[in-house]
């Protein structure tokens, strides 16, 4: 039986490792394995809860936003919850879902046209699809220069980016003047023109099966169904497939009053349940039968330490832990926030992959191409109830005792920040990031993860190159930085900078 090692298995950080048995040609067992230590949520200790989101965000240069998100909310509930705190102000929360949803569209076009499209480009898979070559393509291109000035129009609002200063637990530390808000909507307005309107999406999708990529309009829209019709002349929706259960957290109030846009449920056995927050919050716990940690650092998130590591534990294999939600690995992401909202808008998982609310690698992203325009068709109606002369935030003391679950929807999933906050200083913090539960490890039923069960039964037909397994993995936008973390050595090191010569480059004048 053939052992095959794929070390690094995305095109993003690395950090990520599987290890697959082979037998006849078909996986037979695969370990997913997360190969840096985490322990972002040891700094944190200690500290005053508004220290945690600049802390905190800075788990991931890519998953920036949700992860400052996500403390804020927890800070926040803590807060409501020993009574010294209300709501974040109408226009405060817009403005975060704005910048969420801004930051969302950049993340999902780089995941569709260079963390997983080049699977499906003429130079890795051959499908003929040329301007998808990741190094001369001309749509690989008009997407990169797109991500880099929705960034830019993101900057605005943010400060900087990545790792934007401006929210805050209270709302906003901004108020956006006029002039800003009407130039990050021309830029909006720019990204969308570029991609096309959502209703184009039938009459796109027949124009690129009969072969015709290039378009005078919409040719984000086209580039990106070239990506999916690419992937479904692979077969891509037979394989990768998942158990059929997904977790939904729950994303953007944006104009609604109560409720989210994205609404938080569980799908199993065929239906949607909606379990209160609190439901939610007392069912999800975190195994460490294989991860090299304590057994303490498992259990409910809400109670566990700050994960203590125990690099020589018999049997682990992974830096990540296993969350389970009563006790069952589930599948996250845009999947299943679409699954929970039961949507599948023009039909295109039907079209693409038969039933929508199955789980395949194809079915992932298609999922994320639908996700990518609600959202960019949301953002502009949210701009343009944006008032400039509204109140953004409110006064937040951080004096407080008290515990507090930040739940909310990234581009790759559900995200949890869990924080026990006493005098003012933070006692307990614990994440949970998507791609633990999708990428995890096996719990201490020997219940794989997600993935784990994703791969059993594919076909390896060349074991020097598992082309389909590494696009199930890619699927998943798995995202390592946001799962496992960087742990200094013991002894004393020296780090040195020296500036990079000016010898050859252009005059900055």
């Amino acid at each position: 039986m053939p052992q095959v090692d794929i070390d690094p298995t995305t095109r993003i950080e690395g950090h990520h490792s599987t290890t697959l048995q082979v037998e006849d040609g078909v996986v037979t067992e695969a370990k997913s394995k997360m190969d840096m230590f985490r322990g972002i949520e040891s700094i944190v200790l200690g500290r005053p809860p508004s220290d945690a989101p600049q802390f905190c965000q800075m788990v991931c240069g890519v998953c920036f936003t949700c992860h400052r998100q996500a403390s804020i909310l927890a800070v926040e509930d803590a807060a409501k919850r020993a009574g010294v705190f209300d709501e974040v102000p109408k226009q405060g929360r817009l403005l975060r879902d704005i910048m969420e949803g801004m930051f969302l569209i950049w993340n999902h076009t780089i995941h569709l046209f260079t963390l997983a499209g080049p699977d499906y480009s003429e130079t890795a898979a051959g499908t003929g699809f040329d301007r998808l070559d990741a190094f001369e393509g001309d749509g690989y291109q008009d997407a990169l220069n797109r991500q880099r000035v929705l960034l830019q129009a993101f900057a605005e609002f943010g400060g900087k980016a990545p790792h934007p200063l401006t929210y805050a637990p209270g709302g906003v530390a901004t108020s956006p003047d006029e002039e800003t808000i009407e130039d990050v909507k021309d830029t909006v307005e720019q990204v969308s023109d570029w991609l096309g309107p959502t209703e184009a999406v039938p009459a796109v999708l027949e124009n690129v099966r009969d072969g015709e990529v290039e378009s005078d309009s919409a040719q984000g829209l086209h580039d990106v169904l070239s990506i999916l019709v690419g992937a479904e002349s692979v077969d891509a929706d037979t394989f990768g497939c998942g158990p059929g259960r997904f977790f939904a957290n729950g994303m953007f109030r944006g104009l609604e009053e109560e409720g989210y846009v994205f609404p938080r449920g569980i799908y199993e056995d065929g239906s949607v349940s909606r379990p209160t927050r609190e439901e939610m919050v007392e069912k999800i716990r975190e195994d460490t039968a294989y991860s090299w940690y304590t057994d303490e650092s498992g259990g409910h998130p809400g109670e566990a330490p700050a994960p203590d590591p125990m690099p020589e534990k018999e049997g682990a294999y992974s830096w990540g832990k296993a969350p389970r939600y009563d006790g069952q690995p589930m599948e996250t992401g845009p999947l299943a926030r679409l699954i929970a909202g039961d949507r599948d808008p023009f039909d295109l998982r039907a079209e693409l992959c038969g039933e929508p609310d199955e789980s395949s690698t194809l079915h992932r992203l298609t999922a994320r191409a639908q996700e990518l325009l609600l959202v960019r068709d949301l953002l502009v109606e949210w701009l343009d109830e944006l008032d400039p002369d509204g109140t953004f935030s409110v006064e937040f003391d951080d004096d407080f005792s008290g515990q507090g679950v930040g739940l909310w929807g990234a581009s790759r999933g559900a995200l949890s920040h869990w924080c026990t906050i006493e005098d003012g200083d933070i006692s307990q913090y614990q994440i949970i990031s998507p791609t633990l539960w999708n990428l995890g490890p096996r719990d201490s039923d020997d219940v794989p993860s997600i993935f784990e069960q994703a791969a059993v039964g594919m076909e390896v037909d060349d074991v020097g190159d598992p082309l389909d397994v590494l696009r199930t993995i890619r699927s998943f936008d798995p995202c390592l930085g946001c799962a496992v973390h960087v742990q200094s050595p013991d002894e004393e090191f020296e780090t040195k900078l020296e500036p990079v010569s000016p010898a050859g480059a252009p005059d900055a004048r």
